[in-house]
């Protein structure tokens, strides 16, 4: 195997701290989505794969998304990937999901 002329036998991309800073912060936040999912027995944990699909929602999003999740509301989570994954399909655009919500006033 030829090697690329940027690379070199020792060589590794080196991070940014603020970029390792993002990735760990988005990994803090899937893991406790991933937990908070699971204690509140959510019917899509069950899927044999769902901690890889989970994964790869947040990874395929800016780290910002990681950072304006609600982890008190880890379902939104589940409804967004739930979204973009029905807005893949040009006939389903717009997508969107409906849900009830009560106000107190």
């Amino acid at each position: 195997m030829a090697m690329e002329d940027n690379e070199s036998c020792g060589s590794r991309a080196v991070e940014s701290p603020k970029k390792s800073r993002q990735r760990r912060q988005k990994l803090e936040v899937y893991n406790d989505v991933l937990n908070r999912l699971y204690d509140m027995n959510h019917e899509d944990t069950e899927q044999p794969d769902f901690e890889d699909q989970l994964w790869i929602h947040f990874n395929r999003l800016p780290p910002r998304y990681a950072l304006d999740v609600n982890v008190e509301r880890a379902e939104d989570v589940i409804t967004h990937k739930r979204v973009l994954q029905m807005a893949e399909n040009p006939a389903n655009r717009p997508a969107f999901e409906v849900r009830l919500v009560q106000v107190e006033i």
